[in-house]
């Protein structure tokens, strides 16, 4: 890889994304269960939510992350590969990794919200 920023930028940024998305559905999922607990602008359940999300869910958010930056920055390899060359073969590459992280995606977020309720992160991605 020519250039491992691009790569480091887009593991931060999904990341943050997802701890952010992981959050989120914890404080809904907490609304769901028990209203009482989530009544307010500033209750527990934003806090707790977010411990949960930097703490024991952090590793299944860093994998999930990782695998999508992987993907994305593949996708940008191929497509500055197609800019100088524009090729059939590229652009089957870059299709069919465009293909694979929308896939990557869904399961991420598939595993994430499984994660919110208490499941393992590979074990919700065996159907």
């Amino acid at each position: 890889m020519r250039n491992p920023r691009h790569l480091t930028c887009s593991l931060l940024y999904v990341n943050f994304q997802n701890t952010i998305h992981v959050t989120i559905a914890g404080v809904v999922a907490t609304w769901w269960i028990a209203p009482e607990e989530a009544n307010s602008f500033c209750s527990t359940s934003i806090f707790d939510s977010l411990k949960r999300s930097l703490t024991t869910s952090f590793g299944s958010i860093c994998f999930g992350s990782l695998l999508v930056a992987i993907i994305q920055a593949l996708r940008a390899m191929a497509n500055t590969a197609r800019s100088q060359d524009d090729g059939i073969l590229l652009c089957l590459a870059e299709c069919i990794l465009a293909c694979i992280e929308g896939l990557i995606e869904y399961f991420n977020k598939v595993g994430f919200h499984n994660r919110v309720v208490g499941l393992l992160f590979l074990s919700s991605k065996s159907f």
